[in-house]
C-alpha cells in the first residue's frame, strides 16, 4: 500500500540547487499541488462528493490534509472558482506560490487574504512574499489581530464554506472541519470578515 504521507522537506531535496529562486519556487508549487491534487481523493473518501445547496458536512480528518487541499477539490468538481476569501492566523509561501500557480492557469480569478497582523514579525520572508504579490496579481491582502481559520469560495454555481482547526500550512493527522454549501451562509461570514475585522487592506 502506497504510504500517504511525505516529508515536506524532501520537495527542497528534489530541486537542483542550480535553478535560480524563481524556478525553485515554481518548480516546489507544481510538486505541491501535484500532491494536493492526489490527496483530493482524501477528502472525496470522507465526503463522496461536495455539499449540495443548503447541505453541512462535518469532517474529522484521520489522514494528514490541510485546509489548502479543499482548493483542487473543488476545481476538480465545480470548475473555475470565481472568488476565494481566505481569513486565517498563517500561511507558508508554499501554499502562496500554489494559490499563485492556480491563478496564472486562471483556475482562481480573485484572491483576498485577512491574516494576523503579527506576521510581520512571526514570518517576515512570507510577509514580504505577500507584499510582492500584490501590484502582480489578483491579490489584496488585509492585516488584523485574526486567528479565524475561513475560506469562502464561489464558483459560477457554488458558495462554499470551510472552516475548522486546519491552517494553511502543514497540519497534524487529526483535524476538524465544517465543509458548508451554502449562499446565505457565504455572505454571512464574508461581511462578517470584510467589515466586522479591523483591517487595513494594502
Amino acid at each position: 500500500m502506497e504510504n500517504p504521507f511525505f516529508n515536506i522537506e524532501d520537495l527542497d531535496k528534489e530541486v537542483s540547487i542550480e535553478a535560480s529562486d524563481e524556478d525553485k519556487s515554481g518548480i516546489l508549487a507544481e510538486k505541491y499541488l501535484s500532491i494536493h491534487e492526489h490527496r483530493v481523493e482524501a477528502i472525496k473518501h470522507l465526503t463522496g462528493s461536495i455539499p449540495q445547496e443548503g447541505e453541512v458536512f462535518f469532517l474529522w480528518t484521520v489522514n494528514s490534509f490541510n485546509a489548502f487541499t479543499f482548493i483542487p477539490f473543488i476545481i476538480k468538481e465545480c470548475g473555475v472558482i470565481q472568488e476565494l476569501v481566505l481569513s486565517t492566523y498563517s500561511i507558508n509561501i508554499r501554499i502562496i506560490d500554489a494559490l499563485i500557480k492556480l491563478i496564472d492557469r486562471k483556475m482562481i480569478l480573485s484572491v483576498d487574504i485577512f491574516i494576523s497582523d503579527s506576521i510581520r514579525s512571526r514570518l517576515p520572508k512570507v510577509y514580504d512574499h505577500l507584499i510582492s504579490l500584490v501590484d502582480q496579481k489578483p491579490v489584496r491582502v488585509h492585516y488584523s489581530w485574526n486567528h479565524s481559520k475561513i475560506a469562502l469560495i464561489r464558483t459560477s454555481d457554488h458558495y462554499f464554506d470551510v472552516e475548522g482547526s486546519g491552517n494553511w500550512g502543514e497540519n497534524a493527522q487529526h483535524e476538524q472541519y465544517v465543509f458548508v454549501n451554502s449562499r446565505q451562509v457565504f455572505e454571512f461570514r464574508k461581511k462578517e470578515i470584510l467589515y466586522g475585522i479591523d483591517a487595513g487592506a494594502i
